[in-house]
């Protein structure tokens, strides 16, 4: 098989080093960042680890002189591939590196890993897709996503954090102040990062500036779900909006994302997400007024014809504002040769 080969671009704002590497997936662009603090550096974020990705990270090291040992920390998003990826390789060019992340990434991919949890992955994931099959996704579709969804983790590799966040956790480096923001949404487990006295804010995938991140459905694991027990993860949207609104009121003076381009003008960013949002549920509620439908045929009429892959998520995003608007009386449903349908 031929490698993946990628380019990388590095742009400089203050002391932020923005390493931006190209990936074969629609959001064309990961971006990782390098925050100088004293003669030390904090990187958010640890890319993707496949074809010459790595390779191109640590030449833009070389570029920027910096070496991999002036990393002291790495806090970590969330647990998706293209956040994870460098992990390994950092920890075995600086062992003195400390790996941060957020207690729920943390217990996901420790989960996820774990060879004795294999089947009970797979009854978690065959009930979540037996579910698809009632909003509407065909055996066809839901056989193509099963394997998605058992082959997805086992891409990923578990290595201890050094640290375990937890929402609203203050960390010092030198006389630099971050706070961590548990931001809920894209990924269970996901955080921004928040210097409180520059005000930059990096946000990984949960503000991105063109489009907005995608909000769905996730297996949660028995000890998140009791751990966690006064969160409603069947409403992501809900805790996704509380969650950006707790940002546009730390009133961030420049957003450094995951993906496309920084963001300078924040609050006019986050108003158009939550204008956004506030869209969809409208247009949603709309549609299904005295008319009956599956959550698939919603999406397909939002999202038009897709793979199956990308089927699921279209679903999986209508489901999020769907139980929202339902959480709130807005919507009801009913049941119709075995497809659940949603009205107003």
């Amino acid at each position: 098989m031929k490698e993946l080969k990628f380019t990388s671009e590095i742009k400089t704002i203050d002391n932020v080093h923005q390493i931006k590497i190209d990936v074969p997936f629609d959001v064309k662009f990961v971006c990782v960042y390098l925050y100088k603090i004293k003669e030390d550096f904090i990187l958010f974020d640890a890319g993707l680890g496949i074809g010459n990705w790595p390779k191109i990270f640590f030449s833009s090291l070389k570029k920027l002189n910096i070496s991999s040992k002036q990393i002291q920390y790495c806090f970590i998003s969330h647990s998706h591939l293209d956040h994870i990826g460098l992990i390994g390789k950092l920890k075995r060019k600086n062992p003195h590196i400390k790996i941060l992340m957020h207690d729920i990434t943390h217990q996901n991919l420790k989960w996820e890993n774990d060879p004795e949890n294999s089947e009970k992955l797979e009854k978690e994931t065959e009930k979540t897709i037996k579910k698809m099959g009632q909003y509407g996704i065909t055996k066809k579709q839901r056989d193509i996503i099963t394997q998605y969804f058992l082959k997805w983790p086992r891409l990923k590799r578990y290595y201890e954090p050094d640290v375990i966040l937890l929402d609203d956790d203050e960390i010092k480096i030198h006389d630099t102040k971050f706070r961590v923001i548990w931001t809920p949404g894209h990924s269970m487990g996901h955080i921004c990062l928040f210097d409180t006295k520059k005000k930059y804010l990096f946000s990984g995938d949960h503000i991105l500036s063109r489009i907005t991140p995608h909000i769905g459905l996730f297996i949660v694991n028995k000890n998140i779900k009791e751990k966690y027990q006064q969160y409603n993860f069947n409403n992501i949207l809900e805790l996704y909006l509380k969650s950006l609104e707790r940002i546009r009121n730390l009133n961030p003076k420049i957003i450094f994302p995951a993906h496309q381009e920084i963001i300078r003008d924040p609050l006019k960013r986050i108003r158009a997400i939550q204008a956004h949002h506030k869209q969809r549920l409208h247009e949603i509620k709309s549609l299904i007024k005295s008319n009956p439908m599956s959550p698939y045929e919603i999406s397909k009429i939002h999202f038009g014809d897709l793979d199956e892959i990308n089927s699921f998520l279209a679903l999986s995003e209508v489901l999020a504002h769907l139980r929202f608007l339902q959480d709130k009386g807005e919507v009801k449903t009913e049941t119709h040769n075995k497809v659940i349908r949603f009205y107003s």
